[in-house]
């Protein structure tokens, strides 16, 4: 694609487009860190102990690291918009299976979920940036997307061991989830 020779219409789906990944990439930097937020409150829904918390916030980072060959692969074969979509969702699920799990082994079923979902964001966001914009604005354009996905990570803090106290951390787990979900939905009839 020209990025040159976008229609205005076509420039302003371009950014919509673009702000989808990148909430797909928030959440997915969201994720990483919110364990640690909730720690606490993680204990005691589960009975948990330091060790159990530590594989319920790693089974993310596994599921996540191993995807990202397969992902590259399915970025370039089914394309950004089938595997948004398809992350979307799965991270969604996966996310609403935490915040209503009743025990131990449900929501680390969640994690799985998540870490799979959100797994394709980063990828899908390079590729995206590849064929909707020139080649000497990637480097840029990169940067700029990570920053921004960062908010991810600092809402993942404080911000959210305030939301877990006024509303519980399920409900912000379940408002995440819906979320996740509307970019998927999104996803597949934007990108």
């Amino acid at each position: 694609m020209n990025p040159a020779a976008l229609s205005p219409r076509q420039r302003r789906l371009r950014a919509l487009v673009m702000l989808l990944a990148l909430g797909s990439y928030l959440m997915s930097m969201f994720h990483r860190v919110a364990p640690a937020a909730i720690a606490h409150d993680l204990a005691a829904a589960f009975g948990a102990n330091a060790a159990a918390l530590g594989v319920l916030a790693a089974t993310y980072f596994y599921v996540y690291t191993v995807m990202q060959i397969p992902t590259g692969v399915l970025a370039d074969t089914l394309g950004p918009r089938r595997i948004l979509t398809l992350g979307g969702v799965v991270a969604g699920a996966g996310s609403l299976l935490f915040g209503l799990a009743p025990g131990f082994g449900t929501a680390l079923a969640g994690r799985t979920l998540v870490g799979l979902g959100v797994s394709v964001a980063f990828i899908a966001m390079l590729k995206l940036i590849a064929v909707w914009y020139d080649e000497n604005r990637f480097a840029t354009l990169t940067g700029t997307m990570m920053f921004l996905g960062n908010v991810g990570t600092m809402t993942a803090g404080t911000p959210l061991a305030w939301a877990a106290q006024s509303t519980g951390w399920r409900g912000v787990f379940v408002v995440i989830g819906v979320l996740s979900l509307a970019i998927g939905v999104l996803s597949w009839f934007l990108v």
